[in-house]
């Protein structure tokens, strides 16, 4: 399986060291080296499979010179839940040239991506999905709050693209690397690596911050991934659990707009 292979592919590096950042190391700011050397060594290991989320968009239109519109371009990138995934805007897809090409983007979905196959396609014959990896980053010595994950919503509809277009199997899964670290002078020194499968993960035990721009929220170490059942099982297991957190959400909502509308009826 490709998590038991990604985990082969970093687990060397504990006792690894990156440069340590200038400024602050909270939030994202210490994760940046690290995510450097995860994928050096996905590169490594998944041999002509292992991209930078830019550096595939670029390589895939480069070979697509007759594919001019967004969406003749989006098509490329495998089925409809897929292209939702790793697109970038209608505008942008629409600019891109070889003159002109992606550059990293803090938004991405993910820092890398790992395809079954070097055909570099997820099709439903291959029935294997595209891995896209997040590199979540936490100090050993500090208790944190869960980062955030990934938008819950931006989960949401890919599930829902792939159920509406009857896709045969779930062509994608979220696997996040899990790295824990000290800080040795000017060197961060990583002391622990965990791989997660957001696909795992049984979907009710998810938490979404909606407070927080509806971003999924857990620390890569510590949860749960004894889920077995299939991508679209998971799917609709997940928009379920989506649903009801969105439903609790609105009435919460409602419940505060009243406390207001309360006010101007009595003034």
């Amino acid at each position: 399986m490709i998590i038991s292979e990604i985990e082969d592919a970093v687990k060397g590096l504990v006792g690894e060291s990156v440069p340590r950042s200038s400024g602050t190391l909270a939030g994202h700011a210490a994760g940046i080296p690290f995510e450097d050397l995860v994928h050096e060594q996905l590169v490594n290991c998944f041999d002509g499979r292992a991209f930078r989320h830019f550096e595939f968009l670029n390589l895939i239109l480069e070979e697509n010179p007759l594919a001019i519109t967004s969406s003749e371009r989006s098509e490329l990138f495998g089925p409809r839940s897929l292209q939702f995934l790793l697109q970038r805007g209608v505008k942008s897809m629409k600019q891109w040239s070889k003159n002109k090409q992606f550059e990293v983007k803090q938004n991405d979905t993910a820092e890398s991506i790992i395809f079954p196959t070097k055909t570099l396609k997820v099709t439903p014959t291959t029935r294997r999905p595209l891995v896209l990896v997040d590199v979540k980053t936490q100090s050993s010595k500090k208790k944190a709050q869960p980062p955030n994950i990934i938008s819950g919503e931006k989960v949401a509809n890919a599930c829902r693209i792939c159920l509406e277009g009857k896709e045969s199997f779930l062509p994608f899964d979220i696997v996040y690397v899990g790295i824990k670290w000290t800080a040795n002078g000017r060197r961060l020194v990583c002391d622990e690596v965990s791989v997660k499968s957001l696909i795992r993960i049984p979907p009710g035990e998810l938490y979404i911050n909606w407070a927080a721009a509806r971003q999924i929220q857990f620390h890569p170490f510590d949860v749960d991934q004894s889920y077995t059942k299939s991508g679209i099982h998971w799917a609709n297991e997940y928009i379920e659990v989506f649903c009801d957190q969105l439903e609790q959400r609105i009435s919460n909502e409602k419940k505060k707009l009243n406390k207001f509308r309360k006010i101007l009826k009595s003034s």
